[in-house]
């Protein structure tokens, strides 16, 4: 297809097609005030129809379903309720998303930025929905049976609504939790403080909406711009506002601390951080040069409540024990490997054989030998080696998580320690004593 010379700049374009959707929202606005005219006026007294339903109906072709919605997103989302004008806070959405917002409160709505697609809105609906559903018996026993256990902190401590609602947002949503700690594990790090790396992390595409469901209270929703955040009580529709250096204020009161993420989350909440699963790079298939790959779909700015419980981690199955009938004979017992024996008339032969093995049996290469390759358990024998192998051991782990990251500097920064800790050891072997061969040869453990 032929491409079409577009006469006007970018800038102009946009401008114009903003005008038209914000013009179109108007529309609906207005379509809805004029039938509520024909409703409350004598407007329909020559036009021969009874209702203002009628008069749509054969006119316009719409029927009684659509001239009520376009009435109630009128009385809703115009000016004073009954004008042609639709409110400031309300432009730029669509006929197809208000109607959804017809459905949430007006607390909720009034802070929901423009930029959510119909999908997303359609999530917050279902979460006010869901909250609906809820009865206060249901929270208060939910309550009780939080407060009696002892062994973990089912419920966040004391504090504003934005704290307590982050702090069971890094509960709920655990890699959201490690980003942040990484941020601000870097910031401590290079002792420069930049609010922009938080917001980055918790409105990726500008703007979110998170849900989270504290135990034994209502869900709550945490709208996130980058001007601040506005929490909402879904029940009550309390709202209380905070600013971007409150936001990240509480964010690093929460996160920040520990030597790793799963560190810092078990401190917290008193649990272990479920543990990330290796990623298992898919097979590519054959591709020719013209294919093209789908493009990876945007993640939903609305995150919903996670209200089921963390999964454990599965324990090796256990071989099922044998049973015993009385009365029966046992399982014969496993065979035994045959050995191959040179005399078999001399007992006392085959006895001086196994001893001479016990006592001269060489060691296999590569076999683990508790002396060399775990001083750490033999206190006489312990030595420096044993901290930089285990130093070595962390900063790799640290690495991989690093790079997993996409935090270069970070993983260059443990690359550095990893040559630091090669060198001591490099040091010690020269000076001899026990285990430089082993280091030299790549033989010790952890090298």
């Amino acid at each position: 297809m032929e491409h079409i010379i577009y006469q006007k700049t970018y800038q102009e374009y946009k401008q114009e097609l903003d005008a038209v959707l914000t013009r179109t929202a108007e529309d609906f606005v207005q379509i809805g005030y004029l039938l509520k005219v024909a409703r409350d006026t004598n407007i329909l007294a020559e036009s021969g129809y009874a209702t203002v339903t009628d008069f749509a109906k054969a006119e316009y072709g719409i029927d009684k379903t659509q001239v009520s919605r376009f009435i109630s997103i009128n009385d809703r989302f115009s000016e004073d309720g009954y004008s042609d004008h639709l409110l400031t806070s309300y432009k730029g959405f669509g006929y197809a998303k208000l109607t959804l917002m017809l459905q949430i409160p007006d607390e909720i709505n009034e802070v929901l930025p423009p930029t959510l697609s119909k999908a997303e809105i359609q999530d917050i609906k279902d979460e006010v929905d869901a909250e609906s559903k809820v009865t206060d018996i249901e929270v208060e026993i939910e309550k009780a049976e939080a407060a009696a256990v002892t062994d973990k902190p089912m419920l966040p401590p004391e504090g504003s609504p934005l704290y307590r609602n982050l702090w069971q947002l890094g509960k709920e949503q655990e890699e959201l939790f490690r980003k942040l700690w990484m941020v601000c594990f870097m910031e401590t790090a290079s002792g420069n403080r930049n609010n922009a790396e938080i917001m980055d992390v918790l409105i990726p595409q500008g703007d979110a909406v998170y849900t989270v469901r504290i135990p034994g209270e209502r869900r709550t929703q945490i709208i996130v711009n980058s001007e601040g955040a506005t929490v909402v009580n879904l029940k009550t529709l309390e709202r209380n506002k905070y600013t971007e250096d409150q936001i990240c204020l509480v964010v690093r009161s929460l996160v920040d601390g520990g030597s790793s993420p799963e560190e810092q989350y078990k401190m917290l909440y008193g649990e272990d951080l479920t543990q990330k699963e290796p990623e298992v790079a898919p097979v590519q298939p054959d591709e020719t040069p013209k294919e093209k790959k789908p493009e990876k779909r945007k993640e939903s700015r609305v995150t919903k409540a996670n209200t089921e419980p963390k999964k454990k981690p599965k324990e090796p199955e256990k071989k099922p024990e044998q049973m015993t009938i009385p009365g029966a004979a046992p399982d014969p017992a496993p065979e035994e490997p045959e050995t191959q024996v040179t005399d078999s008339c001399s007992g006392e032969s085959e006895q001086k054989q196994n001893t001479d093995t016990m006592v001269t049996e060489e060691q296999v290469p590569g076999q683990t030998d508790l002396e060399s390759d775990f001083p750490q358990y033999c206190p006489d024998e312990g030595d420096q080696r044993t901290a930089y192998r285990q130093s070595i051991r962390g900063s790799v782990e640290n690495l991989v998580r690093y790079v997993e990251m996409d935090l270069i500097v970070a993983a260059r920064q443990q690359l550095s320690d990893i040559s630091g800790y090669l060198d001591r050891l490099e040091e010690l072997s020269k000076g001899g004593g026990r285990g430089a061969e082993e280091i030299e040869t790549g033989e010790s453990a952890g090298v």
